[in-house]
């Protein structure tokens, strides 16, 4: 028998990029990862994949941006890395090493 879902976030809601985990599997889909993405509330991680299809599209500084699988790993490792690593890398200046995400639809877990 299939485990069955539970809403792990619900759409409309921000989350909170807080790092990455190696070699693990999606929470949502149960699919092998190399770095799955880790959210401020959560244990498990889940797939870059998993997240851009759940994401809305992102508004910064006048801009609109759908969040891509490479661009949703950069943003969960320099959360993992911190402030320097993002100034080293990518020239970002950050506050604080963290990223919010608003969802269109729910992101589940098995």
């Amino acid at each position: 028998m299939a485990k069955p879902f539970v809403v792990a976030f619900k759409a409309c809601e921000e989350v909170t990029i807080t790092g990455y985990q190696k070699d693990c599997e999606c929470s949502h889909c149960g699919r092998g990862l190399k770095l799955g993405v880790k959210f401020d509330g959560f244990m498990g991680a889940f797939g870059a994949d998993c997240v851009a299809k759940a994401a809305k599209i992102q508004v910064a500084s006048g801009y609109r941006q759908k969040l891509s699988t490479s661009l949703i790993k950069d943003r969960a490792i320099i959360a993992q890395k911190g402030a320097k690593y993002a100034f080293d890398v990518y020239g970002w200046k950050l506050d604080g090493p963290v990223f919010k995400i608003t969802l269109k639809s729910d992101l589940k877990s098995m």
